[in-house]
C-alpha cells in the first residue's frame, strides 16, 4: 500500500511539474492581428494579444508594452500592470544606475528598479535620470516648447541620492 501511495505521489508531482510554469521561465512576444502578447517557453498564452506595441521581446521579470492610449506600461510575468513608464526617445525610459523613471496618472515622476519594484514613488514634477549617484529633480516648474523639443524650467531644482548605491561617509 505504501509503495502505491509513493508511486501515485511521484506521478502527481512529476505531472504537476510538467504542466506548470517555473518562476524563472521566460515569456516571448507574439503578434496576432496587429496586437502583441506573450507566450511561455512551452507555447502557452500567458499575456493575451491586446497591446498595439511591445517594447520587450523576452520577459525575464518585467516587460514594457504600449497601451492604446499611448501610455507605456510595465507588466510582470503574469500580465499584471505594475505602473506607467516615463516615455523617452519614443520608448520606455532607459535604466540608469539600476533605476528608470515611472509616471503616475497625474504626470508625477518617480523611479523603479529593473525588477519592477517602485523605489521612489512618483512625487516630482520633473526628474532627470540618475548620473554619478544623483538625480536632478523638482516639485514645481513648467515644460516650455523649444521647437521640436520641450525644456523643463524650474527655479527650485535639487538633487536626490540614488538609494541603490552605497552612501559615502
Amino acid at each position: 500500500m505504501n509503495r502505491i501511495l509513493l508511486y501515485f505521489s511521484f506521478i502527481c508531482t512529476v505531472g504537476l511539474a510538467c504542466c506548470t510554469r517555473t518562476p524563472d521561465e521566460k515569456l516571448f512576444v507574439f503578434e496576432d492581428n496587429g496586437l502583441f502578447g506573450y507566450v511561455s517557453e512551452s507555447g502557452d498564452t500567458v499575456i493575451p494579444c491586446m497591446y498595439p506595441f511591445a517594447y520587450t521581446d523576452t520577459i525575464k521579470r518585467i516587460g514594457f508594452v504600449a497601451e492604446g492610449n499611448g501610455k507605456i506600461v510595465c507588466l510582470d510575468k503574469k500580465g499584471n500592470k505594475l505602473f506607467n513608464v516615463f516615455k523617452y526617445d519614443n520608448g520606455p525610459d532607459y535604466p540608469q544606475e539600476g533605476l528608470f523613471r515611472i509616471i503616475d496618472e497625474d504626470g508625477t515622476i518617480g523611479f523603479a528598479d529593473t525588477l519592477g519594484t517602485v523605489i521612489i514613488p512618483p512625487s516630482y514634477k520633473f526628474a532627470f535620470p540618475f548620473k554619478d549617484g544623483k538625480a536632478k529633480v523638482t516639485y514645481e516648474g513648467q515644460s516650455v516648447s523649444n521647437g521640436e523639443y520641450a525644456v523643463w524650467e524650474s527655479s527650485s531644482w535639487t538633487f536626490i541620492d540614488n538609494p541603490l548605491l552605497p552612501k559615502e561617509n
